[in-house]
């Protein structure tokens, strides 16, 4: 079990509006999904809400629609000297970001699998922590983590690089349970990982992503419709539900309630990160 003592650098109440990164270079790690149940906890409440995905995937704009803008890593320009310009891509979300005073508007930024050195060098190149600090904006950035070596290297070394390149954005790890839990599992990874994890929680207020059915979890993905939809499917007795997913009564049951738990859990964490989200803002 991960430990309960007070992190390092706990992350400190915020009132929105809000930035949140969701990260962990990583492909595969469940990005995506927080990115998606961080958005549907948004619009249960009065708040204004600007998403970006740093993907060329699409998953984020399938499941919540077209308002998601992409930013298209693929399309990046080069100089004549072969350079990347970073900013025709980046600059719809930092102009999200830093208009945030002005808008009162919140942004969601997910970082595909891999792009997370393109969006280090944007931050880097263009001081994204002074913008932060000057403009007293609340930044928090996500580092999900499953129980795999490299998954466990990749945050490792991102939330070290954030250390350097962002201080000013506060920092929250994600322990994605999927596969079991990164603490436990890493004892038996090389002994640097182990206590890398270690320092991690206890510098870093961290989060659970429990466990999903694996066939529920496959069966979500497949069906590209958000939870609270999925949760709607209980009328008429689970019509609406065995309908969507061609299956029995039982199975479509089980589904419409492992979603409904599964995302109830990950909301009561993410209010205890962003306590607004329970809509107590004012």
């Amino acid at each position: 079990m991960a430990k309960t003592k007070s992190p390092i650098h706990p992350v400190k109440a915020v009132n929105p509006p809000v930035t949140c990164i969701v990260d962990g270079d990583v492909g595969g790690v469940g990005k995506s999904l927080l990115a998606i149940l961080i958005a549907m906890a948004f619009s249960l409440i009065d708040v204004t809400l600007k998403v970006f995905e740093l993907d060329e995937q699409g998953k984020l704009q399938r499941f919540l629609g077209p308002e998601v803008q992409s930013l298209h890593a693929a399309r990046l320009d080069a100089d004549a000297d072969g350079e990347r310009d970073l900013l025709p891509v980046f600059s719809p979300f930092h102009e999200a970001l830093t208009g945030m005073p002005q808008t009162n508007a919140s942004v969601l930024l997910e970082v595909g699998g891999a792009l997370t050195e393109l969006a280090n060098a944007f931050i880097a190149e263009v001081d994204v922590d002074d913008d932060i600090s000057a403009l007293g904006l609340n930044v928090v950035v996500f580092l999900v983590m499953v129980a795999t070596a490299e998954s466990v290297r990749q945050v490792l070394g991102q939330a070290a690089r954030l250390e350097r390149i962002l201080p000013s954005a506060q920092i929250v790890i994600v322990l994605n349970e999927r596969d079991g839990c990164p603490q436990k599992a890493s004892r038996d990874m090389p002994e640097e990982l182990a206590k890398g994890v270690d320092g991690l929680l206890d510098t870093y207020t961290h989060i659970r992503l429990p466990r999903l059915r694996p066939q529920s979890r496959r069966l979500l993905e497949m069906l590209g419709e958000s939870p609270p939809s999925i949760m709607s499917w209980r009328h008429d007795h689970f019509r609406e539900a065995m309908l969507r997913t061609r299956l029995p009564l039982s199975y479509a049951k089980r589904f419409v309630n492992d979603v409904a738990d599964w995302s109830g859990k990950i909301h009561s964490e993410l209010v205890r990160i962003l306590p607004f989200l329970g809509g107590g803002h004012g």
